[in-house]
């Protein structure tokens, strides 16, 4: 395979999640034609530049001209890719942060050690993430406010309620927290308090590192014995 054909490759398998290749039932990656490859390459690299713009000039200030400089690619083609234009951009820009956001949160809970880690690592990548002061404002306060229902809304959190579910039934078996404990509904408000919390962080009401701590502290308080 040379470079092209590489670079093809690479940008069809993180394209076609980006067009929900797989939750449609398309081709895999492999199965796709060359032009196609191409097109999802030219919408990964757009989705790439609104993060970019996002990053550098806010929200507000996100245009499809600026894109467009931003990736090189021109406004014909860009609503060709994208015919919603700017509010379809955003979308995919913030499905794309939700999936980053559970990919690097799975690792962090992978390495963790212990069933409190492995719930608070989440809090780590989140608040990373919302600390940001362009990106994270997108992700936590002005994205849910423009995108306020479809596929690209609850992506992270859907995935953190399973994770954290999955943690809390294993520590319940292993005899490390209470057995009487609803498992669902402590990580439905686990990731409720952690989206509430980091709305606050990226809105700049608390600091991270303040809100890692205290949530780190509710974690805790998990284990500890119901009262009588």
């Amino acid at each position: 395979m040379d470079s092209t054909e590489a670079t093809d490759h690479e940008a069809s398998e993180q394209g076609a999640s980006e067009h929900g290749a797989s939750e449609q039932g398309r081709p895999a990656p492999e199965a796709l034609s060359l032009r196609e490859r191409r097109q999802l390459r030219t919408r990964t690299e757009l989705v790439d530049a609104v993060l970019a713009v996002i990053g550098e000039v806010g929200l507000p200030e996100t245009s499809i001209d600026r894109i467009s400089a931003a990736s090189g690619i021109s406004r014909g083609t860009v609503y060709a890719h994208f015919p919603g234009g700017r509010d379809e951009l955003l979308r995919a820009a913030y499905a794309r942060l939700g999936r980053d956001l559970v990919a690097r949160t799975r690792e962090a809970v992978s390495v963790a050690e212990g069933w409190q880690a492995r719930i608070v690592a989440h809090a780590r990548t989140m608040f990373d993430l919302a600390d940001d002061p362009r990106i994270g404002h997108f992700y936590n306060v002005s994205g849910p406010a423009l995108i306020v229902s479809g596929a690209e809304r609850g992506i992270g959190s859907g995935a953190s309620a399973s994770m954290m579910r999955e943690v809390l039934v294993e520590a319940q078996r292993a005899g490390e927290l209470d057995e009487t404990l609803d498992v669902d509904a402590v990580a439905a408000l686990l990731v409720g308090a952690l989206r509430e919390a980091a709305t606050g962080v990226s809105a700049g009401d608390r600091t991270a590192e303040q809100t890692y701590a205290a949530f780190a502290r509710l974690v805790a308080g998990l284990g500890s014995s119901p009262a009588a």
